[in-house]
């Protein structure tokens, strides 16, 4: 029995298992999203003012996904639950690829912003529903660091797709085609691909694990079920509520509230920031060379991800994991901002991208420790899509104050104080929810099954 997690050898060895059967593939997965959805900052590099659009139309594209995202994220999620995640995650990998793809046939503001919403509806779902998946198979000890597994394709996919989006652009003219179209097209069909292999390689549920034993499958559900009980246990403490009166807690709302800045800060930030390089590198450097700066910060950000979310697990402490990379984070912003120097500029930005990324697991921890089972997946789709409305505000701010200004200096400021307001919320919620508690110590599978 491992004394700091309450779990056995043996809890430990099938969680591992569990990890390599579906860590990986959820990380392609997330990669190719990722890469849909952020691609579209790298295309306005030459779509701006090949179609004639300014900052603030393109910021009110980017509002408009986030906002259909918003509206479908909770039924995609509860869909899921009643589905099953290996039909509906392939459902929603091979729309958007479809969506993202026919983003290619762009011709103006209109095209532009029907096009992205169309994205938006396709993905609702995705992130939620891979949070939610792995409450399935992982208990709460583990989560963060299943998060991190595969949400290290964030930056992965960043960084490769921020170097291909370089060279993809560098196709302009091929077959008559105008080198942001072959971005999308190009990055966009893989999408479908992983969908397809998604339906048949997933597995719903620990039940209906061909590839585990039916000792693991024992032992693994008996691990959940304890870890659901410990989750009901505290929640017998207080009052009972429904779901909708859990979900509205002031203590919640305050996680979500903090969330939505951390994501909007961290999707300002993969949408700009080949514009922002753009503006402070030397006129006429080559698209590929800020498609390989622009991949520098996730590719930084690879290295403490992991660190952070495995130390917020041993420790058990979620609050100033959360809250220290918010703070430190708004001072990158802030660096990046008033910097002339390119070279500090992108040292800003990396930090800021650091500080953002490694929180984000973290964060996604935080539902399953102060909601009750039976709200888990309904509170996972509102935080994330609390999170999506955070990324509906940002973008505006952005193009708002680049159109205003003239610079992004006023911009970068405003999302550094976004990420403080978001830091301080955190300060409402009383340290004993979000404090990690010892899971219950091990009961042999063959009690927990009635053996």
């Amino acid at each position: 029995m491992d004394e700091a997690t309450g779990f056995s050898a043996e809890e430990h060895r099938i969680f591992t298992k569990v990890s390599r059967r579906l860590l990986w593939f959820l990380l392609l997965l997330f990669m190719v999203n990722f890469v849909d959805r952020t691609n579209v900052g790298f295309a306005a590099l030459t779509m701006n003012k090949d179609i004639g659009i300014s900052s603030t139309t393109f910021a009110l594209s980017l509002t408009c996904f986030a906002v259909a995202y918003f509206i479908c994220e909770i039924p995609s999620n509860l869909i899921l639950e009643r589905v099953g995640a290996r039909f509906w995650l392939a459902r929603i990998a091979v729309t958007w690829g479809i969506a993202s793809t026919a983003c290619a046939l762009i011709v103006g503001a209109k095209s532009l912003i029907t096009l992205r919403v169309l994205v938006g509806i396709a993905e609702a779902g995705f992130a939620p529903g891979s949070v939610l998946y792995l409450t399935y198979w992982f208990p709460q000890f583990y989560r963060a660091r299943a998060h991190t597994r595969y949400m290290v394709a964030q930056p992965i996919a960043l960084a490769i797709g921020a170097s291909l989006s370089g060279v993809l652009i560098g196709l302009n003219g091929l077959l008559g085609i105008a080198g942001w179209r072959w971005l999308f097209i190009l990055e966009g069909l893989p999408s479908v691909v992983m969908g397809i292999w998604a339906f048949f390689y997933l597995t719903d549920k620990p039940t209906d694990a061909k590839w585990l034993t039916d000792g693991e499958k024992a032992t693994l559900i008996a691990c959940l079920k304890r870890d659901n009980e410990e989750r009901d246990r505290r929640a017998a403490q207080g009052k009972l509520r429904s779901v909708t009166r859990e979900i509205l807690t002031r203590d919640f709302q305050a996680i979500c509230f903090a969330y939505g800045c951390l994501i909007g800060a961290t999707s300002a930030l993969g949408s700009w920031m080949p514009q922002i390089l753009h503006s402070t590198l030397a006129p006429g450097t080559p698209f590929w060379v800020i498609g390989l700066l622009t991949a520098v910060p996730p590719i930084c950000t690879l290295a403490t991800m992991p660190f952070w979310t495995r130390h917020a697990d041993r420790s058990k402490e979620r609050f100033w994991h959360c809250v220290a990379p918010m703070l430190v984070g708004a001072c990158g912003w802030a660096i990046g901002a008033l910097a002339t120097d390119p070279s500090i500029r992108l040292a800003g930005l990396v930090l800021a991208n650091v500080c953002c990324v490694a929180a984000w697991p973290v964060f996604f921890t935080l539902p399953s420790m102060v909601l009750p089972p039976k709200a888990h997946a309904a509170g996972i789709a509102y935080l994330n899509v609390i999170g999506i409305a955070g990324t509906a505000v940002t973008p505006l701010i952005m193009g708002i104050m680049k159109d205003w200004t003239g610079t992004f200096t006023a911009s970068m400021l405003s999302i550094a104080a976004v990420m403080v307001v978001g830091a301080a919320a955190m300060f409402i919620v009383p340290r004993r929810l979000v404090a990690g508690d010892p899971v219950p110590a091990a009961i042999p599978a063959s009690a927990a099954s009635g053996d």
